[in-house]
Parts: C-alpha cells; sequence; structure tokens
C-alpha cells in the first residue's frame, strides 16, 4: 500500500513552537526534521509565506531543515483547484464578504487546493463550523471538496512516530 503523503498548515508549525518549545522538547524537533528529510510531510509555498514573515526561531528552524520539495510550489493544476475551492467558498451565502476575502488571500484556500490536487491529507488544528461566517475553516473547505484532512496526532499515528 502506497503512503499517503501530508501536508501541514502554518498552524501546526505555529502552535508546536508555542506549546513544544525545542528547549522542553527536542525529540519532538527531532522527528518533525526526520519527517521533512525523509519526504513524508510537505507545506505549500504559501505557509513558507506565512512563517517567515514571523522572523522568529520558527523561521531560522524551518529555513535549516526545509529540504528541497519540501514546500511546494503552485502549479497550474493546484490553481484549478484553488478556483474550485474560491468557487465553492463564494457559493456559501453564510461567509461575511471578510471571510471570504481572508480566505482567497492567506494559506488555507492554496493548501485545500494543494491537497486536492495532489491527493494528500491536509494536516490542521482547525476544527469544522459550517455556520462560522467570520472565516472559512479549512475542514469545510476540505469536506465540499473531498479532501481528507487529520491533526497533527492522527498524522503521527498514522507515520507511526512515537515521542
Amino acid at each position: 500500500m502506497k503512503s499517503m503523503k501530508y501536508l501541514f498548515d502554518t498552524n501546526i508549525f505555529i502552535t508546536s513552537k508555542n506549546q513544544l518549545p525545542a528547549d522542553i522538547w527536542p525529540t519532538f524537533w527531532e522527528r518533525m526534521a526526520e519527517l521533512i528529510r525523509d519526504g513524508r510531510i510537505y507545506s505549500s509555498i504559501k505557509v513558507k509565506e506565512e512563517i517567515e514573515r514571523g522572523e522568529d526561531e520558527l523561521t531560522a528552524w524551518m529555513k535549516e531543515h526545509s529540504v528541497e520539495g519540501f514546500y511546494i510550489p503552485l502549479d497550474g493544476d493546484i490553481m484549478k483547484q484553488y478556483a474550485a475551492t474560491q468557487n465553492w467558498a463564494n457559493r456559501c451565502k453564510n461567509f461575511k464578504p471578510e471571510a471570504l476575502h481572508t480566505y482567497a488571500d492567506v494559506a488555507d484556500a492554496y493548501l485545500v487546493a494543494t491537497a486536492s490536487a495532489q491527493n494528500m491529507v491536509l494536516v490542521t488544528y482547525e476544527k469544522s463550523d459550517p455556520t462560522c461566517r467570520k472565516r472559512v475553516m479549512i475542514p469545510d473547505a476540505c469536506k465540499a471538496l473531498g479532501v481528507k484532512y487529520c491533526d497533527l496526532n492522527a498524522t503521527l499515528r498514522e507515520l507511526g512516530v512515537t515521542i
């Protein structure tokens, strides 16, 4: 059986930095570096842009541990799926205009599009909230486009990683 590829949302890295600092959780960060090196987890070029705006220890860690191919660039297939996820969000009448604008601008829609185009599992801490008007939640967009998603613990479990 071919193993799934996992696409990480920005919030996985930022939450991990905040809740599992490297000086206390070095083994976690070593495992993350291994998963990146071994090509078992990926992220989007849009996540790279978001992390680099932070200009902090996470930015430095990502620069040190990101390997060629870790950040998936936007291509024609991804942009087709980006259009599909935007069309879905715009057809939903419950989102406020600001929510649609934000969804079009931040990494979220690109992540959903990348996972869809590349048949990947999107890894995020966001939770489904179909009634939310202020934000388009990644799990709801994933459901609409038929994209698999899960959180970090489920991913680590599926990859057989223990810390």
